[in-house]
């Protein structure tokens, strides 16, 4: 009887193991994304200017014309975050604060 009892318990883990798993939910769909344009930040717009000195007419000239909603001065040297920002317009300025670099970011 005990012989017959242990082979009901194995034959029945033997027949759970064949059976299969319930299918998984589908993953929700992702959120339509707009693409951002190439130059949110308007640097093409004021891409002339590097080799400029940047002053406050000069900044307050970029304003004006790029139409970006930040702007952010990069000194050498300078620490700044790399989080990507495509309103944001960086311009990067040497020792002498000529500008080297315009571009969104």
């Amino acid at each position: 009887m005990k012989i017959t009892g242990a082979a009901l318990i194995v034959s029945g883990f033997l027949l759970a193991g064949c059976s299969t798993a319930p299918k998984p939910d589908e993953a929700p769909r992702p959120p339509d994304v707009k693409p951002v344009p190439a130059d949110a930040c308007g640097a093409q717009t004021v891409g002339s200017l590097v080799g400029t000195m940047l002053d406050d007419d000069v900044r307050a000239r970029i304003a004006d014309r790029s139409r970006a909603a930040d702007i952010r001065v990069i000194e050498p040297g300078q620490a700044y975050t790399m989080d990507y920002r495509s309103e944001r317009l960086n311009i990067k300025v040497d020792d002498q604060r000529k500008i080297t670099d315009i571009s969104c970011g």
